[in-house]
């Protein structure tokens, strides 16, 4: 039996060379495709996603600020950090980090922070 399907693949090869390195080449492709061009798409997804959430902390920090100009920040970044996680969908801890440079970035310094866990 398994020699009956070599040699039906054996013949078909030898009648058909162009259509058989043309199912090879697409081979080749798709194993390069997935190699190097996924994972290269996957990382630009995730940059993006990143960027889209600092400019989310970034406006959210901004009107925290505007809001609340003389009182503690600290005391208000657990609005801050909500509203990015209702926003964006990211967990406590990204929207924190996010919130806390977003903040840096402005010139606030803050020496402890209530949100960590």
């Amino acid at each position: 039996m398994f020699l009956s399907i070599f040699s039906v693949l054996g013949d078909w090869v030898t009648t058909n060379t162009f259509q058989a390195l043309g199912a090879i080449l697409l081979l080749i492709l798709g194993w390069a495709v997935r190699k190097y061009l996924i994972p290269f798409l996957d990382t630009e997804l995730k940059k993006k996603m990143a960027e889209y959430v600092l400019f989310i902390a970034d406006e959210v920090t901004d009107q925290l600020v505007a809001k609340y100009p003389k009182n503690e920040l600290l005391r208000w970044l657990d609005e801050a950090v909500d509203k990015i996680m209702e926003i964006t969908g990211v967990s406590k801890e990204v929207a924190t980090r996010a919130a806390q440079a977003a903040l840096a970035r402005k010139g606030f310094t803050l020496t402890s922070s209530r949100t960590s866990s």
